[in-house]
């Protein structure tokens, strides 16, 4: 398991801790919606949350960085493919 992993496991963990020692009931409000619901419920479902949040925005993040790995092997491939410009002579680095 990685360090990340690790910490994120320990922190739910005391997010659980604390909304179990914190069972009053709490009215959430957000916009026009108004809920009743228990401090734990909402304590352990705004972690849920936040974890789903960073889960898709690093998802989206990591399908970006693939998409451009790919295009730059495919303009290495092509740049490999072409012949040398002068017989003899390595090609020239960046």
């Amino acid at each position: 398991m990685s360090v990340f992993t690790v910490f994120a496991l320990l922190l739910f963990a005391a997010v659980t801790v604390f909304a179990l020692a914190n069972p009053s009931a709490v009215v959430l409000r957000f916009a026009v919606w108004e809920v009743q619901t228990t401090l734990a419920l909402a304590t352990v479902g705004a972690a849920v949350l936040g974890g789903l949040l960073v889960f898709v925005s690093g998802f989206v993040g990591q399908r970006r960085l693939r998409s451009r790995v790919r295009e730059l092997q495919a303009r290495l491939h092509e740049i490999e493919s072409q012949p040398a410009s002068a017989p003899g002579r390595p090609p020239q680095g960046p």
